[in-house]
């Protein structure tokens, strides 16, 4: 077979077997967080700025689709979009991603190699350094005084540092282990870093002495190690995130240790690093309920790591609903039944110390009882404003300490939890509960909350109800409808005119395919595999598919009625235009007596057509 020929076959495969690898709703979810609701997830289009989610996403059949923008595709469409690459740019970064060969776009297996390299040196590393910890009685011993036993150290691959990396440095190039920083470590217990399939992407390492500074070295980022993507533990914990529907972060890599040793397994930490919106997709995709505890130091630093940590989760889930605001205990029934986009609880310790301090000092029950008895970050954040000034007393402080208190009651939209919170704050601050009520009120008249518009029905003028006339027929094809299959909608649509370009496209393939994709799923995807470099006829194919979700429950009396009503409409509607087209001709050859009385002819002619 020729050479030409057998490459283009590869990059073919290579190209199905990338597609099959990808899922959408975790593509999606490196860049916003969705939340289901019905069939589909929903979530904030990150191609344009929105307060309430227009952005849609069906799993089923891999795609997406912005009612807002109308911005839609699968997930290929979503990458190229996001990252602002081309289709074979966005396959290159793909394939690599994956280890797969790409021919024709020159990603072959050595292209990859490097982050291959930097997964094989750094598993070789976390192996040997788990030896030299069992061997060294000085770093296994300061492990056992931490309380972390063999069954941790093994769990989360702990090891040692010795001062000679002679070992590394005969196996791996010198080079390759100074820019990924091991060469670094020395005399330090080592902590390897997993990504969520058990990958060693990274290493911390604690020194054992305190002379020895600074007290933690990380890895630098890497091709494989991204701080603000990665968080420590999170391979561990994933599975009790997922069985607890709660996830527990902390700042340090011994404050998780520490947990999981106790027992607590639902906890990560971030890495040296800010919590970024980043981090919270990935813990989001664990837990149904996003049920979130924040469980930073108690200091100062810890305090503004807690709100900075807030501030991020309402962030990345604005839009999907509002924070949670109430206890589930003092709640009836129909408010426990509002979804909220998440729940965000502060578990403080109230004695200074960071949670491995008070785990090892205090025992894991202690700590089962400041989780469950952690306020809801608004609680949190009141109480904290108040008790730092239990002492105010004048009616100019109560009011500085009020403006404090207002924003965070402006967020509580149910007005009978606002209303109940009112109430508490005026008892505490002893002022007038109308009064406060009156300064909330003002301030919510600058908080509105816009309600997504996602039937995208909306059309400026005839022109567009006539395309969407268009689309709405030719989203029949994937009706997927045992009596109308798409070779029967064919016969029904078959010499509809079509006056949109895509549709068109789109049409002039299923023509070409259909006798051999006699089923709507097979259809919709050999259409993709065809549009698969053309972006803009894949958007208005994924909005035939998303136009055809509200006539699935149609009888077949009422399918065909639809079918008849929306060819007659097409067909009237351009008899018309014609008719415009005729008057305007007619009119511009009103000086020419045989033209226009040839316009006349066929003017009536189409009238008789339009009446038949």
């Amino acid at each position: 077979m020729d050479r030409a020929l057998l490459k283009k076959q590869s990059t073919d495969n290579a190209v199905e077997e990338i597609k099959n690898r990808l899922d959408i709703i975790e593509t999606v979810s490196e860049h916003i967080v969705l939340k289901k609701s019905g069939r589909n997830y929903w979530g904030l289009c990150p191609f344009h700025k929105e307060k309430t989610p227009s952005f849609s996403v069906n799993a089923e059949k891999g795609i997406y689709k912005c009612f807002g923008c109308g911005e839609g595709g699968d997930s290929i469409s979503f990458l190229m979009k996001v990252n602002n690459t081309s289709f074979w740019e966005t396959m290159v970064m793909l394939a690599q991603k994956f280890n797969i060969e790409l021919p024709e776009a020159g990603v072959t297996s050595e292209s990859s190699e490097y982050k291959k390299q930097i997964l094989e040196i750094n598993k070789y590393a976390a192996e040997f350094y788990k030896k030299m910890l069992l061997e060294n009685k000085e770093a296994k011993n300061y492990l056992l005084k931490r309380g972390i036993n063999e069954t941790i150290i093994e769990e989360f691959s702990l090891g040692f540092a010795p001062v000679s990396a002679d070992e590394l440095i005969k196996k791996y190039d010198k080079d390759i282990l100074q820019k990924i920083g091991l060469l670094s470590f020395k005399n330090r217990i080592i902590i390897p870093i997993q990504d969520e399939k058990g990958n060693f992407i990274a290493f911390g390492a604690r020194a054992m002495a305190d002379s020895q500074g600074p007290k933690y070295l990380n890895s630098p980022e890497s091709p494989v190690f991204n701080k603000s993507r990665s968080l420590f533990g999170l391979y561990q914990a994933k599975d009790s995130i997922k069985e607890l529907d709660s996830v527990i972060l902390m700042e340090g890599y011994f404050d998780v240790i520490s947990a999981h040793s106790h027992g607590l397994a639902n906890v990560v930490a971030t890495l040296g690093t800010a919590l970024t919106e980043q981090h919270i997709r990935i813990v989001a995709r664990y837990s149904e309920s996003r049920r979130i505890y924040l469980a930073f130091d108690s200091d100062e630093a810890g305090v503004n790591a807690t709100n900075r940590g807030a501030e991020i989760i309402k962030s990345a889930f604005s839009g999907l609903g509002e924070i949670r605001h109430f206890d589930e205990n003092f709640a009836d029934s129909t408010v426990k039944q509002d979804r909220t986009a998440c729940e965000i609880r502060v578990i403080t310790t109230n004695t200074g110390k960071d949670p491995d301090e008070f785990l090892r000092e205090h025992g894991a029950e202690a700590y089962k009882e400041l989780i469950n008895s952690a306020p809801l970050l608004i609680d949190y954040q009141i109480n904290r404003i108040i008790n730092l000034n239990e002492k105010i007393s004048s009616p100019q402080d109560k009011a500085k300490l009020g403006k404090e208190v207002i924003p965070l009651l402006s967020e509580i939209r149910n007005s009978i939890i606002r209303n109940e919170y009112i109430k508490l704050v005026a008892g505490r601050l002893s002022i007038d509960e109308e009064s406060l009520n009156i300064e909330v009120r003002k301030n919510l008249q600058k908080v509105t909350y816009p309600q997504a518009n996602k039937n995208g029905l909306l059309f400026k003028n005839q022109e567009e109800k006539y395309v969407l006339a268009q689309k709405n027929l030719l989203s029949l094809y994937f009706l997927n409808n045992e009596k109308f299959a798409p070779l029967c909608i064919n016969n029904y649509i078959k010499e509809v005119e079509l006056s949109d370009t895509h549709l068109n496209l789109i049409k002039k393939h299923i023509d070409e395919i259909i006798d051999e994709f006699n089923d709507s799923d097979k259809l919709f995807k050999e259409l993709l595999n065809k549009l698969a470099e053309n972006e803009e006829a894949k958007k208005v194919l994924t909005d035939l598919i998303y136009r055809v979700e509200d006539k699935k429950d149609l009888n077949f009396e009422l399918l065909e009625q639809y079918l008849t009503d929306h060819i007659l409409y097409l067909k009237t509607y351009q008899v018309s235009e014609r008719q415009k087209q005729l008057r305007a001709s007619y009119y511009a050859d009103n000086n020419d007596d045989t033209s226009s009385e040839l316009h006349q002819q066929k003017v009536k002619e189409l009238i008789s057509e339009r009446r038949l």
